[in-house]
């Protein structure tokens, strides 16, 4: 009986495989590409992100308690930074869309679109509406250079919380006077005034109830930047005071 030749070939190297893999992501990965280029509406972008993110394990998103935020290189940072590239022609567009009519003929519905915090919550110590050295170094470097340029409104979001804020005058009052100071602040970096826009929540949202956490209190005694897709002319007729005053 004949002996069967051995394969002159051998066995396959390791590295066919690895090879094959790689074939198979680059496949995957130009397939996104191209169904990436009949996406023409940045909310499809967000439903694409909200997906990955989901995929990946991904809870939360920006301006979001309790999240597990990804590395800022990650790549969900860098699609959202995508979006929020491509899509501000769509959100400019959109924002100049008039509001549909109300019930009432002097009214209209007014939609508030994406909002989004700019950096970091700005803390406060309990009672007191000024800001620290560090605050102010913190605000020059990081939130400034994201406002300048842009045209959309800006929401400063003041919070108060505790007996130390309601002992210097009340919750509301101390939210308002939080807001104000890194409003007057922001104006004083050149941010125009016409664009920011104070909200006092008072204690209306707090981060934690648990009086015994002293951290936590921290937290709720806090001011909040968010910026919006409301332009300015969206919401006043003369935002910059250009028009003659009727007399």
């Amino acid at each position: 009986m004949a002996k069967r030749k051995k394969s002159s070939g051998g066995e396959v190297p390791e590295w066919v495989v690895t090879y094959g893999d790689l074939m198979s992501l680059l496949l995957c990965f130009f397939i996104l590409i191209a169904a990436f280029s009949e996406i023409k509406e940045e909310r499809e972008y967000q439903d694409v992100i909200r997906s990955i993110q989901e995929a990946f394990g991904f809870s939360g998103g920006i301006g979001q308690l309790d999240t597990d935020t990804p590395p800022t290189n990650s790549q969900i940072n860098s699609l959202e930074q995508i979006v929020d590239s491509i899509g501000q022609d769509s959100r400019l567009a959109d924002a100049r869309t008039p509001a549909p009519a109300g019930p009432d003929p002097t009214s209209s519905y007014v939609a508030e679109g994406i909002k989004t915090v700019v950096g970091t919550t700005i803390p406060f110590t309990g009672g007191s509406a000024e800001i620290s050295k560090t605050t102010e170094d913190y605000l020059v470097n990081e939130v400034v250079p994201k406002l300048t340029g842009l045209r959309f409104n800006v929401e400063i979001r003041g919070h108060a919380f505790g007996r130390e804020d309601r002992a210097a005058g009340g919750v509301d009052e101390m939210s308002f006077w939080r807001a104000k100071t890194v409003k007057d602040f922001l104006v004083a970096q050149g941010i125009k005034s016409s664009r920011l826009v104070i909200t006092a929540v008072g204690s209306t949202q707090p981060i934690s109830t648990n009086v015994s956490d002293k951290n936590a209190m921290g937290q709720n005694r806090r001011v909040q930047v968010i910026l919006t897709e409301v332009l300015p002319d969206d919401v006043h007729p003369d935002p910059n005071g250009t028009r003659p005053i009727a007399r």
